[in-house]
């Protein structure tokens, strides 16, 4: 919100004049110490013209179909927070449910403005579970190894490198210390697309290979890990073990339906596989396919995922291959 108000010259009395909300309640909003609800912050976000950024931010309160019990959801974080040694199910729950609400808001939000608030729960989630003990200290590991990975993701996309790598890595570790395969598969994919980024075809190809080699991974994610370790074989000019992966993806794509969505990759379904299908023949220098299936999985994905700062790079590669087809 500080960000949006400077870019538009904008102090607190400047924005109180065009929102009409209280110069009290606004440097309660900003430094933290007040939560805007999901009305206000739409209010906050028509005033600074930020096309629902504000309001994407916004976790509504986990589980709560009622007032009461937005409160003990809340309470419950609360005293996991002040006793992190009794943490309990619920707790988990609401903040696996926050950290799916960033989650959300990532696929029509820019993640720099995600950051600091998924960097500050990060923080917290990380701190309870060094310190929880008990039956549910496990799940609570996997919910802060799953929010390093995802915090890792934002500064990929951000263009923070180290930091990303460093968080990537470190999931992955965790990942594998907790049994939870498909989290270090993602990972690793996450790494692989900062390569692309980066532009290394090597780095490319060895981030995704070794995603496609967790043991224990899912079907759907090896196969997403595997077209795009073709893509980076392709760009690294070496056709003939891309080919034969290609061929050992397609093999496997017929069976990946079977497996159930993983609810931390939510976007991973078998539709899902006609984007990096297409990447792969792009590497290949095979434009009229890479064409064909950019466009038909791009096309297949909800119409606020599609304008999302991750789908760019889809966005741009479909434009290459169509223009060389």
């Amino acid at each position: 919100m500080r960000m949006l108000r400077h870019a538009r010259g904008l102090s607190l009395k400047g924005l109180y004049r065009v929102a009409h909300v209280s110069v009290s309640a606004l440097s309660e909003y900003e430094t933290g110490r007040r939560r805007p609800s999901a009305e206000m912050a739409r209010t906050l976000d028509l005033a600074l013209d930020a096309s629902g950024r504000l309001a994407a931010m916004v976790v509504e309160t986990p589980h709560a179909t009622t007032a009461e019990e937005g409160g003990e959801a809340a309470d419950r974080v609360g005293h996991a927070v002040r006793a992190p040694r009794q943490i309990d199910a619920r707790a988990v729950d609401a903040l696996a449910a926050a950290l799916a609400a960033h989650r959300r808001a990532d696929d029509d939000a820019d993640p720099v403005l995600l950051l600091p608030a998924v960097s500050a729960g990060l923080a917290q989630v990380q701190r309870l579970a060094t310190e929880a003990r008990g039956q549910h200290a496990r799940a609570l590991r996997v919910v802060a190894a799953e929010w390093t990975q995802f915090t890792g993701w934002l500064h990929a996309q951000a263009r923070h490198d180290a930091e990303a790598v460093r968080l990537l890595t470190e999931s992955a570790s965790q990942a594998v210390q907790l049994g939870v395969p498909n989290l270090a598969c993602q990972a690793w994919g996450f790494r692989g697309y900062l390569e692309r980024q980066r532009g290394v075809p090597a780095r490319i190809t060895r981030a995704f290979q070794t995603a496609a080699e967790v043991p224990g991974a899912s079907r759907l994610h090896r196969v997403d890990a595997m077209l795009n370790t073709v893509h980076g074989l392709g760009l690294m000019g070496e056709k003939r073990q891309a080919l034969d992966l290609l061929g050992q993806a397609n093999d496997m794509t017929t069976n990946a339906g079977a497996d159930e969505v993983d609810p931390a990759s939510y976007w991973l379904t078998p539709t899902w596989l006609r984007i990096p299908m297409g990447m792969a023949y792009l590497g290949l220098d095979r434009a009229g396919d890479a064409a064909q299936n950019l466009r038909a999985g791009l096309e297949a994905l909800p119409a606020r995922w599609q304008g999302a700062e991750w789908a760019t790079e889809y966005r741009d590669a479909l434009v290459r291959a169509e223009a060389a087809a």
